[in-house]
Formats: C-alpha cells, sequence, structure tokens
C-alpha cells in the first residue's frame, strides 16, 4: 500500500510568538497518531504485507521563518551556494532546531522516527522534497539532522525529488512530485509550456532559488516581523487592535484563495479598514523599499513568466523610480497583492497529462500524485477499455482559512486529505474489471471533538 502526504509545513516558534503569546501552525500530534491507526486497521483488513509512507514535500517550513529576517542570510539563495560553517547553513539548521523544541512539531517528530511501532507490516518512509523544504538538500550536516529527526539515520546522499513506484512485474504504477514543478512562480523552470514533462528533471533546477522563495520571506515572512519591530512586542501584547493585527498578518498566507489576501487583511473584526491601513502602512514602505534593495528580487521578477506583464513592468519601474519614505498609495499595495497571489488555481491535472510517463501509453503508469497547491483533486487522465489513470492531489494537512465567494467572510479550518493506493498485486482479482485501487478522503474539519 502506498500513503502520500503533503504539505505539512511544520513551522517554527521563534516565527508565531510574541513573548508568552503563541499562535499555533502546527496540527495536534494526534491528527497524526489517529491516521496511522486508521492505516494500519486497512492494512490489516485488506491482509497486507508493506506500507510505502511518502512525505511529499514542504513537510518542513524553512523558507518562511522570521529568523531569515534577523541577519544577512536569505533562503532565495541556490542551494551548490550554501557552503558549510556559512551564514545561511547556521539559519537553516537553527530553524530545523527550533522545529524540532516546538511542541506539536517536535511530538510528530517523534511519531515518525517511531512509525514501525505503529503498524502491523514493514514500513518504508521515503521523503521528497517541495520549494519550502528544498534547502534540506543543501549540505550534509542540514540533511543528516533531518534524517535523524525522521529516523531516516540509515539513509546517505540528496533527498529525492520525486519517486516512482513500481508494480509486482518491475513497471512503472505510480509518480509521485511535490508538484511545485508545475508553478513557475515557485519553480526555476517554466514546464507549464512543455509539450512533456521529463520524470527526471536535473537536480540542479530543483536546487535554484526562484521568485516564490523571495516572496515567502521578504513578503509572507517579513509582515508580522516588520509590524513588530515597528509597534514592539511590549506594546503588541497589552493592546487588543494590535495583537488582533499581529494575529491576522500570522494568518493571512493560509487564506485560500490566495486572491483573498488583501481582503482578509482588511477585515479584521473590531478594526475598521481606515484603521488598519494606518496600521499596516508602514510596514508595507518598509517591505517595497527593501524588496527595491534586492537585486535577485529585481532580477527574478524581470525575468518570471508567472507575473502578469502589465503588473511586472509596473512593479519594475515603481521600485526603479525612488524610496517611498513617507508614505506609499493603497494602490500600489494592491498591485504587489496581486503580483504575489493567485486570482485563480486551475486544475493541475493539466499539466499532469504532460508527464513522459503519462504519454508514454506502454509505460505501465497508471496515476500521477502531488501536493502544493493545498488544493485536493481527483481528475481522470485518460481511459481506455482496460486502464484508467488518475491525477491525485494530496492537498494539505494544515490550518485552512476559507473564504466566501464575495471574499467577505472568512473562516478556520483544518485540511486532512488522506490518500492511499493500492498496488496491482493488493487488488488483483480475476473475477474483477479493476487492476488498482485508490482512496482519497479530502475532509476538513472545524473545532478539537476527534472521531476516534
Amino acid at each position: 500500500m502506498l500513503v502520500v502526504l503533503s504539505d505539512l509545513h511544520l513551522s517554527d516558534k521563534k516565527s508565531t510568538q510574541i513573548g508568552t503569546r503563541r499562535f499555533f501552525r502546527n496540527l495536534p500530534p494526534e491528527t497524526y497518531r489517529s491516521y496511522f491507526r486508521e492505516l494500519n486497521q486497512i492494512i490489516l483488513a485488506n491482509n497486507l504485507a508493506h506500507l510505502d509512507f511518502v512525505l511529499a514535500g514542504d513537510i518542513l517550513e524553512i523558507s518562511r521563518s522570521s529568523q531569515w529576517l534577523k541577519g544577512d542570510a536569505r533562503p532565495y539563495i541556490d542551494n551548490n551556494d550554501v557552503q558549510p560553517g556559512s551564514e545561511a547553513e547556521k539559519t537553516i539548521l537553527s530553524i530545523i532546531e527550533d522545529l524540532a523544541k516546538e511542541e506539536r512539531v517536535g511530538a510528530t517528530f517523534n511519531l515518525f522516527r517511531n512509525i514501525q511501532d505503529y503498524f502491523a507490516v514493514e514500513v518504508n518512509l521515503h521523503y521528497i522534497l517541495g520549494n519550502h523544504d528544498r534547502l534540506v538538500n543543501a549540505t550534509p550536516d542540514i540533511r543528516q539532522r533531518v534524517r535523524e529527526l525522521l529516523g531516516l539515520e540509515g539513509l546517505t546522499g540528496l533527498f529525492p525529488t520525486y519517486l516512482v513506484f513500481e508494480d509486482y512485474m518491475g513497471k512503472p504504477f505510480c509518480l509521485v512530485r511535490h508538484g511545485h514543478e508545475y508553478d513557475p512562480t515557485n519553480f526555476a523552470i517554466n514546464i507549464q509550456d512543455y509539450n512533456e514533462i521529463p520524470t527526471k528533471i536535473p537536480l540542479s533546477t530543483y536546487g535554484k532559488a526562484c521568485l516564490g522563495d523571495i516572496i515567502t520571506v521578504e513578503y509572507g515572512a517579513s509582515l508580522p516581523w516588520i509590524f513588530e519591530q515597528v509597534y514592539g512586542q511590549e506594546a503588541i501584547r497589552k493592546d487588543n487592535t494590535l495583537l488582533a493585527m499581529w494575529q491576522r498578518l500570522n494568518e493571512f498566507d493560509d487564506v485560500r484563495p490566495t486572491s483573498a489576501w488583501s481582503a482578509y487583511l482588511f477585515s479584521t473584526p473590531g478594526i475598521s479598514r481606515e484603521k488598519t491601513w494606518t496600521l499596516l502602512e508602514p510596514c508595507f514602505v518598509k517591505i517595497i523599499n527593501n524588496l527595491r534593495d534586492v537585486e535577485h528580487f529585481n532580477k527574478t521578477l524581470r525575468d518570471s513568466d508567472a507575473v502578469n506583464e502589465f503588473v511586472r513592468i509596473a512593479m519594475m519601474f515603481l521600485l526603479k523610480i525612488g524610496v517611498f519614505r513617507k508614505g506609499i498609495p493603497f494602490w500600489l499595495v494592491n498591485l504587489l497583492m496581486k503580483a504575489v497571489s493567485s486570482e485563480k488555481l486551475d486544475p493541475q491535472v493539466k499539466w499532469a497529462k504532460k508527464e513522459e510517463l503519462i504519454l508514454d501509453k506502454n509505460s505501465g503508469c497508471q496515476c500521477v500524485i502531488s501536493g502544493h497547491t493545498h488544493f485536493s483533486e481527483v481528475s481522470l487522465i485518460s481511459a481506455s477499455e482496460h486502464t484508467q489513470r488518475y491525477y491525485i492531489n494530496s492537498g494539505t494537512w494544515r490550518n485552512v482559512i476559507p473564504a466566501t465567494t464575495n471574499l467577505s467572510d472568512f473562516g478556520r479550518l483544518k485540511g486532512v486529505t488522506k490518500v492511499v493506493v493500492f498496488y496491482p498485486q493488493e487488488t488483483y482479482d480475476e473475477s474483477s474489471p479493476y487492476d488498482w485501487a485508490f482512496h482519497t478522503m479530502s475532509g476538513v474539519s472545524y473545532g478539537d471533538r476527534r472521531l476516534i
């Protein structure tokens, strides 16, 4: 049996704490423990002999950490440029150590280190990297520490960037990616224009920084951090308005669709739009001034195919003409929001159809699984008399803030998407027309009541 879990975005404590006030981005470990129990019951009920458990990228939140903002190192650096002993390596290792110290994350790491204890069959734990944990592959010390935390010490070398699982005949059966490969904002090359996506994309491509890396830290991570610098932690803790705004800034990148970011920030309960703008304007001034001085951002923005051409030209012009010292027009903030968010999210199956293993009708590949978008999806790729091929998106296991269609109201949910695939050898039955099987449970939960 094959299980795919992605987009946990396990976050360090320092990025979500102000004094003794905590904002929890991570799900409690009992969520994962309950899933292990559920999977074991499925294994026993179906008399299975083996479990491949895949952590399919963006498991560790390395890029979106406020620790990057406290020094000169930044996560938008190519993996090959992170030298052992460098400030960048020290920052990455510091983030990982703080992850291990966070109560929920530490307990979750412990579950994965001891995953075999929860199953009656042999378990192989796999970890492929996404765009938010890309830097795990930067140096041997970083890889070793992550392997220690996840119980993968017996493995060496680089973490893989994709996996192909085979059927009982040794033919490719399932391709698993993180899925940022289909997103030109978060991948170093734009493969959306490819007629055929090669299964093995050069490893050097996965190690390169991209526009999304810059946006993640200089925009996503910096907003709450700059807010703290402007108003001070003591004042924020004592003022309910500042505290509500600070929490909103910590939450806003959980909002879906991302085009609702601006609406979310400017709809904080009890705070008028005018007051919100008064509080946030100095933060956006600092962000845009900072971006103006980041040559890597200017070069990446200039070369990017991911940003609308008009928005790209406008942003480059505004960044070039001068620094905003005293104020910033509100429309420019909306332009920035538009540049770093998506108006809509296309079904990912349109890219999965171009996978080399899918286009090769003789490859035997029956499905493509990826995550990245935080939206679960099950889509038919193709069908013939004897074969059905599917694309499956593994969604997310983290907090999700959904917006109403008019972007006026927002909720809070926990995303829990379960992807379970049965290999052909596990479903073979001469009387059945199906040569493999899968189950996706695209669940969300509200509140803390558990069904176990």
